[in-house]
């Protein structure tokens, strides 16, 4: 198994890694099939065999033997990859993401999505390598500050010159619509069409509350819910299309050598302008103040007016506005279902505590539309009384 379809390296840089040496293949495949092997096997000497996995990767990747390299797992996200800081005896370091499965590093979208943002001038890491059959990548190492960890401490001009910076990036991103479109990048093949968007608030209906809550919603209530969910999805679906990263929020901005990073991106697809926004103004992450948000709302507005006349206008403005509370709506009752899923199917508690604070936002956002009276009276009477009876049951749990 030598140099094949399944092997892509980046093209030598200044900060590149130096050309790969192949005495150290068969090493490298033979520590990944057993890891591979048993993924099914639970503990730690499963951690040690992916780790045995990760260091002869990278040790073939740089030409030295595995007892070389260090390796350390990184906390992971909401996916099944596995996220590894590898060291060098040079003192530099890489990250290794580790997928559970191999893959095609020429149609992979991770691979796909990273080429058109660096094409684009977006700051994502840079990709080394990526070896399809070793299920594996190596990528530039930004660090362990997402812009979560770096907003408590930040003073307010931080903040507010940071989100700036954030919102230029969206822009940024929907400038490079046209490139991806013309390159045929995967991320100008997917969409946020209303299967997309009604299917992710379907997600939400199963695993709020079948899942999270253990409630069965009665059939009508249930009906008018998902009528009012395709009027959502419909609506949003109309709207003309740009780029979009997908999951633009402060898990996926990383704060590096003074200026942010995004990451994550390889989901990215076309959808609504206010999309992103969306993301990073609703995010359940973070507090962020109203005068802020709204700062932050006209800045993409005067930005957009800036490069297309046509948003200047009194109207458009407007429109976009209750387009942004719409997609707000969609994008909190979205990642409400994901982080039900993650905690009642997957057992992973890390999500629990934004579930409050996404369905507090929805609720205001959804009384400032003044739309979708079965959502709204669901809100008032089943998902406030049960947010409130589970932080009792909580408190009682736990007393201070």
């Amino acid at each position: 198994m030598g140099e094949s379809g399944n092997r892509s390296s980046a093209s030598p840089s200044p900060a590149a890694p130096p050309p790969r040496r192949d005495f150290a293949l068969a090493e490298a495949f033979r520590y990944t099939a057993r890891a591979n092997m048993s993924d099914r096997v639970e503990g730690k000497a499963n951690e040690y065999r992916f780790e045995e996995a990760v260091r002869a990767y990278a040790a073939r990747v740089f030409g030295l033997a595995p007892r070389d390299i260090r390796a350390q797992k990184l906390a992971g996200d909401a996916s099944m990859r596995q996220y590894f800081r590898v060291y060098l005896p040079d003192g530099s370091h890489y990250v290794v993401a580790r997928y559970p499965e191999p893959f095609d590093p020429a149609t992979h979208p991770y691979c796909d999505v990273t080429a058109l943002f660096l094409k684009a001038g977006l700051p994502v890491p840079q990709l080394f390598d990526a070896d399809g059959e070793c299920g594996m990548m190596l990528l530039e190492d930004l660090g362990d500050v997402r812009l979560q960890d770096w907003l408590p401490t930040a003073r307010p001009d931080e903040r507010r010159a940071t989100y700036r910076e954030a919102v230029q990036l969206i822009l940024r991103i929907q400038e490079a619509t046209r490139m991806a479109e013309e390159c045929g990048s995967v991320a100008a093949r997917l969409a946020f069409d209303v299967e997309k968007l009604d299917g992710e608030l379907r997600f939400f209906l199963v695993n709020f509350f079948e899942k999270y809550l253990g409630l069965a919603l009665d059939p009508e209530r249930a009906e008018r819910l998902h009528a009012e969910f395709l009027e959502i999805a419909t609506e949003l679906a109309a709207i003309p299309r740009v780029l979009t990263h997908r999951d633009f929020h402060s898990r996926n901005l990383m704060v590096h050598r003074g200026r942010l990073y995004i990451i994550d991106h390889q989901d990215a697809r076309l959808g609504p302008p206010s999309y992103d926004l969306a993301s990073l103004l609703g995010d359940p992450y973070v507090e962020l103040e109203d005068a802020l948000i709204e700062e932050m709302i006209e800045f993409f507005l005067e930005e957009k007016a800036r490069a297309e006349a046509p948003w200047g206008a009194r109207e458009r403005r407007t429109a976009f506005r209750r387009e942004l509370d719409l997609m707000l709506l969609q994008r909190l009752l979205k990642a409400t279902g994901t982080y039900t899923y993650q905690m009642a199917v997957l057992g992973n508690p890390v999500y629990e505590p934004y579930i409050p604070r996404a369905l507090e936002r929805a609720a205001r956002v959804l009384a400032r539309l003044g739309r979708f009276p079965t959502l709204h009276a669901t809100f008032e009477e089943i998902i406030a009384p049960a947010l409130l009876a589970r932080e009792r049951a909580l408190t009682e749990a736990n007393p201070q």
